[in-house]
């Protein structure tokens, strides 16, 4: 996967026991990495994927 400095904006898919709970977007410093975690409303998630679709980079979250 191609590096991203500076800032970018992603589409997320957050799921939580299996089940899909919310969509968005959001800004981050720099492109992450399966495996790194971030912060949704106060909770950690685990990144899964990121993937790229439809010109845009697309990160699929678990709830930790």
């Amino acid at each position: 996967m191609t590096s991203v400095d500076g800032q970018v904006t992603c589409v997320y898919h957050a799921y939580e026991n299996a089940q899909l709970v919310a969509t968005g977007r959001l800004t981050l410093d720099g492109l992450p990495h399966a495996g790194e975690e971030v912060r949704l409303n106060g909770r950690a998630h685990v990144i899964r994927s990121v993937e790229y679709g439809g010109g845009e980079h697309v990160l699929q979250l678990h709830a930790k």
